[in-house]
């Protein structure tokens, strides 16, 4: 694990490539959509990292006792993670509900976070091959979201797939495909575009309507 100086102190480097990439999508969300991130943007964002940073405490309980600061330097790994994906998967399903823009945003939400924060991980830890590819991709998505999701003869439900499946594939040529990361990927990717897809259906179904 690779770490960046900030200040008077030594931090993981994928924690500043989380923070840096979930600050990077947000940005590019009014560009490429045409409208900011939601609310529910910075809830499931928040809602990872204090589920990802405190289940050190479920996990690691007696050290957590014995050192109650190590919460400052350490975090739930693994199993904090997959927590904290479960938690942000069932924040994303129910709170659609409350949320309108949620459905449309959230696929190309989260490409545009993985791509910047796999763009700047990398770029952090010196692996520049790969850097340069997941930020060529990123403005790649950029520009096809931009320019083609609009188009009515262009399904984006199957941009968006084709985006993550080269995403996927450049993440496997350092780590293998079925990787913990690639499969974090392919659930949200997952759960996301099957929210979109239904959001485009109920939209047709109500202009055909009208």
């Amino acid at each position: 694990m690779s770490y960046v100086p900030i200040f008077h102190l030594t931090v993981p480097a994928v924690w500043v490539a989380v923070l840096l990439g979930a600050l990077a999508a947000s940005l590019m969300m009014r560009f490429v959509l045409g409208d900011k991130s939601g609310e529910w943007y910075g809830n499931a964002i928040t809602l990872y990292i204090l589920v990802w940073k405190f289940s050190y405490i479920l996990f690691n309980f007696d050290y957590f006792l014995d050192m109650p600061l190590s919460i400052l330097y350490f975090n739930g790994g693994l199993n904090g993670h997959l927590l904290g994906l479960a938690f942000v998967t069932g924040y994303l399903v129910l709170a659609q509900k409350k949320h309108d823009d949620l459905a449309r945003q959230a696929p190309v939400a989260w490409l545009l976070f993985f791509l910047s924060y796999q763009t700047i991980l990398q770029s952090l830890e010196n692996n520049w091959v790969e850097a340069a590819l997941h930020g060529l991709l990123l403005v790649v998505s950029i520009l096809a979201i931009r320019l083609l999701a609009k188009r009515a003869d262009v399904p984006t439900g199957l941009l968006l797939v084709l985006l993550f499946a080269l995403e996927l594939l450049i993440s496997s040529l350092s780590a293998p495909l079925l990787s913990w990361q690639n499969a974090t990927v392919l659930l949200l990717a997952a759960v996301t575009i099957a929210m979109y897809n239904r959001f485009e259906k109920k939209r047709q179904i109500n202009r055909a309507g009208t």
